[in-house]
């Protein structure tokens, strides 16, 4: 399939699927008193997925991204390692927390996308793995207030 083609079909799937997400976000109920609800954060990456997959789909139709012809078969083997990556942090949330589950897929995620031993790489790699998730957790936790998984480990 065109490269281009398949562009234009996935962003119009996730501009459906970000509407999907804030609806059922909505329903959640996005703020309780003067406190976010269930639904606050997904409500939040639902608009994100539509407005940037609309940026994409109008790129894509005013022929601005230069994409290449097809997909080569590298990449088609990143898109699926990262999906089944995406998928390992859902089964492990549970048992790990959401901080490990996080911190393991982004170390993973930046094999996929660039595999490199480079010390200059693994620098800037490794604090970020340990540092985002541990934000995440502040963020939610204590200034949102919303529960995160927490796992075997209590983190």
């Amino acid at each position: 399939m065109v490269t281009n083609r398949l562009d234009k079909i996935a962003a119009i799937f996730l501009i459906g699927f970000g509407v999907y997400i804030v609806w059922t976000g909505l329903d959640y109920g996005y703020m309780r008193g003067t406190t976010p609800g269930p639904g606050f954060f997904p409500v939040l990456v639902g608009m994100a997925i539509i407005v940037f997959s609309v940026i994409n789909l109008l790129r894509s139709l005013r022929g601005t991204e230069d994409l290449e012809d097809t997909m080569q078969r590298g990449d088609i083997l990143k898109t699926v390692a990262l999906t089944v990556a995406l998928l390992g942090v859902i089964v492990l949330t549970p048992f790990f927390g959401l901080m490990v589950s996080v911190g393991l897929f982004m170390f993973s995620a930046a094999f996929i996308i660039k595999p490199s031993l480079e010390k200059k790489f693994l620098f800037r790699l490794i604090p970020t793995c340990l540092i985002f998730p541990v934000f995440l957790k502040i963020v939610f936790t204590t200034l949102l207030r919303i529960p995160v998984p927490t796992g075997a480990f209590g983190i």
